[in-house]
């Protein structure tokens, strides 16, 4: 079962919990020293609005989502007719008790955008795909089971590998490797998030895997968000800042556990070579 200490900690050192923790802490100053403690009332608000507004959001995610650039197409359909490869996507968690299908749990909607473009990328190079995801949480049914179920019921792609022990992104690499190994398989196209991928790439390439990222889910903001919208706080501006220092602080994290040195991103869009 995974430890949901790093996960407890993540959320009391992220918006909006690090805001509600520094805003408790100037309340309690304000009882010996009120001018210092209305101060940090006051800057602890300031940074939950300037953090809750859309625009902060998207370019603390563009900040981490441009590292690696979308995948070149027209490379990766020669990827097939190259040296042996797979397409390896993430599981980005799961949709519990989803009750419209009737049948227990399913993938949720970031386990589901991974999938959409791991088909696309499959049908395109012709590889064959490894899913990964397992129980954390000790859930009856792997992630990567719902994720085998969806490819073939939703896309009508069938999945070559599936990887159902790993409970974080390190494990998706490590467990990943293994079975990669068994088939002679040392490169693969790697499906997530944008904002995931800098991680992913690190925990891959730290295993040894000749990784070519394929991000995928890049943040984008539409008219209204650009023009007016962008500049009024909103949940989802909130979230977009949360999710960008979240994986900065999962890929320090990372960094300081597993050791080993951060993937540099190639200089020009990744394809296959």
């Amino acid at each position: 079962m995974v430890d949901i200490t790093p996960k407890i900690q993540s959320l009391l050192l992220l918006p909006p919990g690090i805001i509600l923790v520094v805003a408790l802490l100037g309340f309690l100053i304000q009882i010996r020293w009120q001018l210092l403690g209305s101060l940090v009332v006051a800057l602890s608000l300031t940074s939950l609005l300037i953090l809750s507004l859309p625009l902060t959001g998207y370019e603390l995610m563009r900040g981490i989502e441009t590292r690696f650039p979308p995948l070149r197409l027209a490379g990766a359909q020669d990827a097939g007719t190259t040296a042996p490869g797979a397409i390896v996507i993430l599981g980005g968690g799961r949709y519990t008790d989803a009750a419209e299908y009737g049948e227990g749990d399913s993938v949720n909607r970031w386990t589901l955008e991974r999938l959409r473009y791991g088909a696309y990328l499959h049908r395109l190079t012709g590889l064959p795909i490894l899913v990964s995801g397992g129980t954390p949480f000790r859930e009856q049914v792997p992630e990567a089971a719902l994720m085998q179920t969806s490819l073939k019921r939703d896309f009508q792609v069938e999945t070559r590998w599936v990887e159902d022990k790993s409970a974080n992104t390190n494990e998706n690499a490590r467990y990943s490797k293994t079975i990669l190994a068994g088939a002679g398989i040392r490169r693969v196209y790697l499906v997530t998030h944008a904002a995931h991928m800098p991680r992913a790439v690190w925990a891959f390439e730290n295993q040894g895997i000749d990784t070519v990222p394929a991000p995928m889910g890049f943040t984008t903001l539409n008219k209204e968000e650009r023009e007016t919208l962008g500049y009024y706080p909103s949940a989802y501006g909130l979230q977009l800042s949360s999710g960008a220092l979240r994986e900065r602080l999962g890929l320090m994290w990372y960094k300081h556990k597993y050791g080993g040195g951060e993937p540099v991103p190639a200089a020009t869009p990744a394809s296959a070579r």
